[in-house]
């Protein structure tokens, strides 16, 4: 799922960044320590207001969860992680957009396109 990154949020171990995808746009997790992307992190939304408050929300919990108790700012990381969940929750139903795991995307893309299809009741 290689793209031109549109923006980018930093969270203290990952770096979430937004991408323009052939569905939308893609919010993957890159290791700021190796820089390898995580594939198993990648989400797709389909509008860009929710890929990117996905994005700052992933990367305010990210901030929160590495903070420790000796830190000043702990307070202030768990605010901005709670007004950020809050921004994508709403962002999320408004535009009726929760987002697809990349994994489902890619299994999508493979099944061949004139084969039999399948429906769950």
């Amino acid at each position: 799922m290689g793209a031109t990154i549109l923006a980018a949020c930093e969270g203290r171990h990952w770096r979430y960044e937004i991408a323009e995808h052939a569905d939308g746009y893609v919010v993957r997790m890159r290791d700021l320590d190796t820089g390898d992307v995580e594939t198993e992190g990648v989400t797709v939304f389909r509008t860009m207001p929710v890929a990117f408050a996905f994005a700052e929300m992933s990367a305010a919990y990210d901030r929160f969860t590495a903070s420790t108790e000796d830190e000043p700012d702990d307070f202030e990381t768990a605010t901005d992680f709670a007004v950020s969940e809050r921004a994508f929750c709403d962002l999320s139903t408004l535009l009726c957009d929760g987002g697809v795991s990349g994994s489902l995307v890619q299994a999508w893309e493979r099944r061949p396109a004139g084969g039999p299809r399948q429906t769950l009741h």
